[in-house]
């Protein structure tokens, strides 16, 4: 039986790993859309990519396709939480970091992402009374400090100040901003107890938010003609409705269900390594020492959080039992 846990937990540690790899091409995708469309539109056209991608999945389990997989059912509490969860997860991050990105850069805005676990686990003391050790205080200095190295670049040109650096430390902190909702996604998706098929779930996740963008959407129909646009552009966001609305959240919901909150804020990690790695090779993005500091601080708060927080205890006991 405990064979079958460990098999689970390293299971839904794998699932998590690939989601969260999705999100740093999420990043590089749309860093180059936002120069292309507006943003609701953006969003809109990815929602719907999404809805329709998972509809297609999803035809080929018609035998058993069903939302939930036992015999519990939804209260309205949990309907609240669940659309919540989608909207958080969704709208609201990706609309808050693709405005942030129109003035940083996208290896930054991986970088920024590893606040992540150091945010679920503030979050996880509030809303889930989980214990907020001194390990985690610590590794919210860190990531206090990894974000503030980045925008350490040069303040002044010839004693004045430089315009884009002001831009780019607004940019730096309204992605910040956007890390708050997607924190929030992994505590509202634990708080749900009841187990859901990940395709249907995830194509319910894509229908919401589909239908919060859609007024948005529609107002910006009226300034733009949306089949004049670049065929790049459709392209590229069903390339965003694939990874990150369809098997984004099929992997997720897979993974989340085998694994506690924090190890999955831990995983977290994959993103900025993800989106730096794919900024410097597709998008030619610099890195500046400054940069390199700035993930330095923040990715060793997430292994400072992993080594010593009582998950990994959990997680060593597990590999030492399956040994």
């Amino acid at each position: 039986m405990l064979k079958q846990n460990n098999k689970g937990y390293y299971l839904g540690v794998v699932e998590m790993m690939i989601a969260n790899s999705f999100v740093g091409v999420n990043i590089i995708l749309n860093k180059f859309l936002l120069d292309k469309a507006p943003l609701f539109i953006l969003l809109e056209m990815r929602y719907l990519f999404g809805v329709v991608i998972l509809l297609f999945i999803s035809l080929f389990m018609k035998p058993k396709l069903q939302f939930y997989l036992t015999q519990e059912r939804f209260s309205n509490k949990d309907w609240i939480i669940y659309i919540l969860m989608a909207l958080s997860g969704g709208a609201f991050f990706n609309f808050i970091y693709m405005l942030g990105m129109l003035n940083t850069t996208a290896s930054s805005v991986g970088i920024i992402s590893s606040a992540i676990p150091t945010l679920i686990a503030i979050f996880s003391f509030f809303i889930l009374k989980q214990p907020l050790k001194r390990v985690h205080i610590f590794c919210i200095i860190l990531v206090v400090l990894g974000v503030s190295m980045l925008n350490l670049s040069r303040i002044s040109v010839n004693d004045n100040l430089n315009p884009d650096s002001v831009l780019m430390f607004v940019g730096n902190l309204i992605v910040f901003l956007a890390m708050i909702p997607e924190a929030l996604f992994t505590i509202f998706a634990k708080m749900v107890k009841v187990k859901v098929c990940p395709i249907i779930s995830g194509l319910l996740i894509n229908f919401l938010n589909a239908l919060f963008c859609l007024p948005f959407a529609l107002f910006y129909l009226n300034k733009i003609n949306i089949f004049s646009l670049d065929y790049i552009v459709w392209i590229f966001s069903f390339c965003v409705g694939l990874f990150s609305g369809a098997l984004f959240y099929i992997f997720y919901n897979k993974g989340i269900a085998k694994i506690d909150a924090n190890t999955a804020a831990l995983l977290t990690g994959v993103i900025p390594i993800s989106a730096a790695t794919l900024s410097i090779i597709f998008l030619k993005e610099p890195i500046h020492i400054t940069t390199i500091l700035g993930m330095l601080f923040v990715l060793m708060s997430i292994y400072i959080g992993a080594k010593f927080s009582d998950d990994s205890k959990v997680l060593l006991y597990r590999v030492r039992q399956k040994q």
